[in-house]
């Protein structure tokens, strides 16, 4: 049997990279120097020389510490404005994140159906604008029915959301407000301003 040959196919990719990369080189100053005027290649070095010696000129602080100093001094203030600006918003978002999730899940305001929710949005905005909540008012702004506004209001009261006032005489009427726990809820959940 013959023995296999135990090179690598790295080692011929490597030599043929080596290879082409010459080739391209070669090819590369050839072109340039037949194409192109290349006085922008010493006019660059001179700078690069004068440049050079510049930074290693004699004074009582060499001119090389001085740029360093001033590099360093704004990569400092580049990073100090990159980190402000992603973070910057990062942290208010995720505190009002945590805040909602919180008043979520905190048992200290129970939990109410989307009728009740809507109920309590429309006392919210009477009591907002000063108005006074009857039954009927009540029904035109949340679209309900008569029987489902009263159902809905009597578990608010049992809950201890709203309170009923009921006036007697010539213009006796039922009126409907929120009581302090149903402010608080009104302020908290629905963030009302």
């Amino acid at each position: 049997m013959a023995v296999e040959s135990k090179r690598s196919p790295f080692i011929f990719k490597a030599m043929a990279c080596l290879a082409g990369g010459l080739l391209v080189t070669w090819a590369a100053t050839k072109v340039l120097d037949t194409y192109f005027d290349l006085t922008l290649l010493t006019d660059t070095k001179d700078w690069l020389l004068r440049a050079w010696s510049w930074l290693l000129s004699e004074t009582p602080m060499p001119n090389w510490s001085l740029l360093m100093m001033i590099a360093i001094l704004t990569c400092t203030l580049f990073v100090a404005i990159y980190f402000y600006r992603t973070t910057d918003g990062t942290n208010t978002e995720l505190h009002e994140i945590e805040r909602k999730i919180y008043k979520n899940n905190n048992p200290q305001f129970p939990q109410l159906t989307d009728n009740q929710t809507l109920l309590m949005e429309a006392l919210a905005y009477h009591a907002n604008f000063r108005k006074i909540a009857n039954l009927d008012s009540i029904c035109k702004l949340v679209s309900l029915s008569k029987l489902e506004v009263e159902d809905g209001l009597k578990q608010l009261q049992v809950k201890g959301l709203v309170k009923q006032k009921v006036t007697r005489g010539t213009f006796g009427a039922t009126t409907f407000e929120l009581t302090l726990a149903g402010k608080d809820y009104a302020l908290e959940r629905l963030e009302l301003t």
